[in-house]
């Protein structure tokens, strides 16, 4: 591990009066030159039951993300630059062999996957422009996918409150999500997710998250893919050092009668993501 960038600030930090130090509001902390690596693990199973039997499709992916500080304004907004160091995705899907793709070993893997997924190692994918409440005041640039999945998908995950939170208390962000091809045409739902403080300790904030869509599509269809932009879960936050240190998220939806009588659709997924070092 890499030793932590406010690490010279420890003197400091344990010589501060306690009281003090909850005062402060929870911000990212954002240092130009820096770069944060987190390790993600995603798996998700979909299970699909028609007239024409039952399908079921798994996935497992593992990252490792970058995000370099290439600068910080006055306003303590930050521009970032999104990478990835590995990628690695397992899939499953009916009547087909398992397909995989490792950057670690691409030779070894499907080399229809390592002609789309190989890119995405080793350059810039997306310059973001993050406040200190991870809120992503502007999509700079997006190599790769369209920018408006950073609305609905945050980079860190969570935006903090204006002020410091005890347990208890929660508070909202409202945000669109765009069913961008091939998931869809562009169409657009309004959604919310609600964070709740459940304890404080050690200089670090657990976090509930949970997501609700405001405006579902009249058809049953329609919905599936919205399924998987509803997680909840819960995150860590290090207020002491200024960044997400964990999250782990989980989505289990079901619907029934998609595709008539009979039919349901049933979306799993888990996701940790955790910081692991600057880097």
């Amino acid at each position: 591990m890499i030793c932590r960038w406010l690490w010279s600030m420890f003197a400091v930090g344990i010589a501060a009066s306690p009281v003090l130090a909850q005062a402060e509001a929870w911000r990212f902390r954002w240092q130009e030159g820096q770069v944060l690596t987190y390790r993600v693990e995603h798996r998700t199973k979909a299970a699909e039951v028609t007239r024409s039997g039952t399908s079921e499709t798994t996935t497992k992916l593992n990252l490792t993300k970058r995000w370099k500080v290439l600068e910080v304004d006055r306003a303590g907004i930050a521009r970032l630059q999104l990478s990835l160091d590995a990628l690695r995705l397992e899939t499953t899907t009916p009547n087909r062999d398992a397909l995989l793709f490792d950057s670690a070993h691409p030779e070894q893997g499907d080399p229809h996957l390592r002609e789309q997924l190989a890119r995405f190692v080793g350059q810039p994918l997306a310059v973001l422009k993050v406040d200190g409440q991870g809120r992503v005041v502007q999509v700079v640039e997006s190599k790769h996918g369209p920018a408006s999945r950073f609305e609905s998908e945050l980079p860190f995950i969570l935006t903090l409150p204006p002020e410091t939170r005890e347990p208890g208390p929660s508070w909202e962000r409202a945000y669109r999500i765009t069913l961008e091809p091939p998931q869809g045409t562009g169409e657009q739902y309004q959604a919310a997710q609600k964070y709740t403080c459940k304890a404080v300790a050690d200089g670090k904030a657990t976090i509930a998250v949970t997501t609700f869509l405001q405006n579902m599509p009249e058809s049953l269809l329609d919905r599936v893919p919205l399924l998987q932009m509803q997680p909840e879960g819960e995150v860590v936050f290090d207020f002491k050092e200024g960044r997400l240190g964990r999250a782990d998220l989980h989505i289990e939806k079901e619907l029934n009668g998609h595709q008539g009588e009979g039919s349901s659709y049933r979306f799993q997924s888990t996701y940790t993501e955790e910081f692991i070092g600057n880097r």
